[in-house]
């Protein structure tokens, strides 16, 4: 049985500072918050999805091995509905927060991250189309819907390979790191949300709350989020 709910969703807001949010696959979300150009609370969000992942192939493989085949679904649907609601926990925090903060919401866009994983082997393309990531953008945008909140999709081209202090390009050392040739190592999710969140904030008195911003070569969607 599908229930279909209506909301009245409040008229869009003004903001005064910008919640940055990488996502990833190691991390399902790096958030920073950018006050005045201040950084403020980073946090790393939904860590145990991989684990939950990683246990239920181990499951599937033995379950294979034994002749259970006809059990795997039912061990996936379980694995869709725990990472399902770490997703959900996750994004109600995310909007929680902006809310608070009279914060717009800045998110890395990945539309064609299923295009370019194509040319980088099977265990990226395996990564990739394991990952929710349009998933968890929705799940953020309808929630902020409800409360007013704008939601701007950021072309992440270079945000996590980019340093937030200096602004030269450097290298990923690992997966979870991002090294400056200039300033040291930072954590790379953390790196690419301040890079994502200071996009939208030099915009931020700029983007009008109906149409395109000034200037700006922005598409407006049907969920009243602005792209970058």
């Amino acid at each position: 049985m599908n229930l279909v709910f209506t909301f009245d969703t409040p008229p869009l807001r003004r903001g005064t500072s910008v919640i940055g949010v990488d996502l990833g696959e190691r991390i399902m979300a790096a958030t920073v918050l950018l006050q005045n150009s201040c950084i403020k609370r980073p946090r790393f969000l939904g860590r145990e999805v991989r684990g939950i992942r990683r246990h239920h192939a181990w499951l599937r493989r033995r379950l294979q091995e034994r002749g259970l085949s006809r059990i795997v679904k039912r061990i996936g649907d379980r694995e869709k509905r725990r990472v399902d609601a770490v997703l959900h926990r996750i994004s109600k925090e995310i909007v929680e927060m902006a809310d608070r903060t009279t914060s717009w919401i800045a998110i890395g866009d990945l539309t064609g991250i299923r295009r370019s994983a194509e040319k980088r082997g099977k265990r990226m393309r395996r990564i990739v189309s394991n990952m929710p990531f349009h998933k968890r953008t929705q799940m953020i945008i309808y929630k902020a819907m409800i409360r007013g909140i704008p939601v701007v999709l950021v072309n992440e081209a270079y945000t996590s390979i980019t340093c937030h202090v200096c602004g030269r390009r450097g290298l990923r050392s690992t997966q979870a790191r991002f090294r400056c040739p200039e300033c040291g190592e930072f954590n790379a999710d953390l790196n690419g949300a301040i890079n994502i969140a200071r996009k939208v904030e030099r915009h931020l008195g700029y983007i009008p709350l109906c149409g395109p911003p000034v200037n700006q070569p922005l598409t407006v969607q049907l969920h009243r989020s602005h792209r970058f």
